[in-house]
């Protein structure tokens, strides 16, 4: 089996239970029409009204409520859409409360096997509980039970939306408890959210281009649009308060003793370290493209109301029709004609101009021909040699980043990298420089090169540098193509 299957059936049971709680409410779909209820009846809707009745009821304190006010609300809330009189609504409660809890008092059963323990388990819950009992008008009342409850709270839509910062903080514990594996786990979970939510705004950017029609819409879709940011840009910095607890954490292991940290737990917050990284970084990404798809909503708006107005207005009706059929003042006409003009436009000659300042040059002096400056030859021997200390340091740094490895791509590198490296113009050059010249090796070519430095600390291996799809978003400033870094040896 391969290695990232072997989590496949972590909490098989958990997810189990958690679907088996909805059987009650699917099983509701099976129910047809009676000789007692000849009516076509959304069962399915009535039993999710019922548990929201009971959720309601509990969230505002409100106790007391039986068979008989849940048939009062069903009745008012679906008055006029069944054709059923108050007397069917109580056998309709009826059936739908049967369905939830058995008339005995006995609980759900769901028999399943547990792929993880490799046995037969029994999952037992109930979606409605007994509250207190009326002995004078011998009425039992009924609350949600805790599965009741853990059903209407999946419906919720809070969760999607704080989905990420929750495991952000799962990932911090995680780490904390020196579970490496499962904050690794918990990362690929992340990257899964990050990515539906860049599914989200590609049909939200959709959405904005196609209904934006009017100033009511654009704000709709301006405040979801600006919800979205200011979720990503609490994100982001969330992601960065992580990341910086990563490397804290990666440092203090590899600073320990080998006795007391396994080299299984090295390599693992290791992997955690570059995988958050490029999670990060995908959600970076997501706020340029909300800023982008800002911009976007607004020249919609923009165009959306030129269209209505050009749509609306008639030149000859409102402007020709007006002046010609009954006169106006002079005044008046240019008032009604002005918006429709351009600008005066006058061309003048000032006075002042003969204070100026000339420009004095003999007839037998050649004119200078205006020209980029060229750079001093010592500015440009120091110039050559930083950037050959830079390539330098850039090359020692992506050495150190590879490990040991041949082969290693540049999205890869990116969060083993310093930050103040990726800000910096060198770094892109030196990536642009190897491209052009690839594949290198040290000493070959004519003359010196500003490259030398950096590829001796490769030896005598042979660098190749082949472009990937990919574009890399590394800064705000600076966008790469992504490649692949590949040291060969000379005799191979």
């Amino acid at each position: 089996m391969e290695e990232y299957l072997k989590d496949t059936t972590k909490g098989f049971g958990e997810r189990f239970r958690r679907l088996a709680i909805f059987t009650p409410l699917f099983s509701l779909k099976g129910k047809r029409k009676s000789a007692v209820l000849p009516f076509d009846i959304d069962w399915f809707s009535l039993g999710l009204l019922t548990l929201l009745f009971f959720f309601e009821s509990k969230l505002h304190r409100q106790g007391r409520k039986g068979r008989q006010e849940l048939a009062d609300y069903l009745y008012e809330a679906t008055q006029g859409q069944i054709g059923a009189t108050r007397a069917h609504y109580d056998l309709i409660t009826e059936t739908i409360m049967d369905t939830f809890r058995d008339p005995m008092g006995k609980r759900h059963n769901e028999v399943f096997f547990n792929w993880e323990t490799g046995t037969q388990e029994v999952v037992q819950f109930s979606l409605l509980k007994t509250d207190a009992f009326d002995q004078d008008n011998n009425r039992q009342y009924f609350t949600l039970d805790e599965a009741g409850l853990e059903l209407i709270f999946a419906t919720k839509e809070y969760f999607s939306e704080f989905r990420i910062s929750i495991a952000q903080l799962l990932i911090r514990k995680q780490l904390e408890k020196g579970e490496f594996a499962s904050a690794l786990h918990e990362i690929h979970e992340m990257r899964i959210a990050v990515q539906s939510l860049r599914d989200h705004i590609q049909r939200l950017g959709l959405e904005v281009t196609r209904n934006i029609i009017s100033d009511d819409t654009y704000g709709k879709y301006a405040k979801t649009i600006e919800n979205v940011y200011e979720r990503l840009t609490r994100e982001d910095e969330e992601f960065r308060e992580l990341y910086g607890f990563v490397k804290e954490t990666t440092a203090k292991i590899q600073f320990e003793s080998q006795e007391q940290v396994d080299e299984e737990a090295r390599l693992q917050i290791a992997q955690v370290s570059i995988e958050l990284g490029e999670v990060h970084q995908l959600h970076h990404g997501l706020l340029y493209n909300v800023m982008q798809l800002k911009n976007k909503a607004l020249e919609a708006a923009r165009q959306a109301l030129f269209s209505a107005g050009i749509q609306s207005f008639n030149f000859d009706q409102e402007i020709v029709s007006r002046i010609v059929s009954s006169p106006l003042p002079e005044e008046a006409v240019k008032g009604l004609v002005h918006p429709f003009t351009r600008l005066h436009q006058q061309t003048s000659w000032s006075l002042l101009a003969l204070l100026f300042p000339q420009r004095l040059q003999r007839s037998d002096q050649e004119e200078e021909t205006a020209a980029y400056p060229e750079m001093e030859e010592e500015e440009y021997r120091q110039h050559t040699l930083q950037q050959e200390e830079n390539f330098s340091r850039i090359m020692e740094e992506v050495i150190q980043v590879m490990d040991g490895k041949d082969s290693m791509e540049l999205k890869d590198m990116v969060s083993g990298l310093p930050g103040e490296l990726l800000q910096h113009r060198s770094f892109y050059d030196f990536w642009l420089l190897l491209h052009q010249r690839s594949p290198v090796v040290k000493g070959v070519g004519e003359g010196k090169h500003v490259l030398d430095k950096a590829l001796a600390l490769l030896g005598d291996d042979i660098l190749e540098v082949g472009e990937k799809p990919e574009l890399l978003q590394m800064t705000e400033q600076y966008t790469l193509q992504n490649m692949c870094f590949t040291r060969r040896r000379k005799d191979g």
